[in-house]
């Protein structure tokens, strides 16, 4: 009687837990990004007004003005841009915020998964019979 071992072979180019562990780096990103773009937004209004009280107080030349324009729309692009950011975000948060015991669930999620699939690595089943070989046999006469 012989008797084999058989190692289970990985089928699943993705784990599950790579899966998970994906979409809750998408959120802690988003919230990331979004603080950015909060950020980024106040600090270019803050900029706009510091600019126009400038222009509005201020004796300046000609080419302090033109220099204070250019600046003005510089300024203003890197708002809109900072806007545009945080309103495409903004649904992210909002979920979040709607969800955050559900964010809670996944991280235990992933954790339990994690423990499931460390336990199924390098596994192997042992034979306990010689069947396989009598087929063997048979198959070759």
């Amino acid at each position: 009687m012989t008797v084999g071992r058989t190692q289970r072979q990985g089928c699943d180019n993705l784990k599950t837990s790579k899966q998970i562990e994906g979409f809750l780096d998408f959120l802690r990103e988003a919230k990331t990004d979004y603080n950015i773009a909060v950020s980024s937004e106040k600090e270019a209004n803050d900029a706009t007004q510091d600019l126009l009280h400038s222009l509005e107080l201020c004796e300046n030349t000609y080419h302090e003005y033109a220099r204070m324009a250019k600046k003005l729309a510089q300024v203003r692009q890197e708002r809109r841009a900072a806007k545009d950011r945080r309103e495409q975000i903004q649904p992210v948060m909002d979920w979040l915020e709607e969800n955050g015991k559900i964010v809670f669930g996944l991280e235990k999620l992933l954790g339990d998964v994690r423990k499931a699939e460390k336990a199924s690595e390098g596994r192997f089943y042992t034979q306990r019979t010689d069947v396989l070989a009598e087929i063997g046999k048979e198959d070759m006469s």
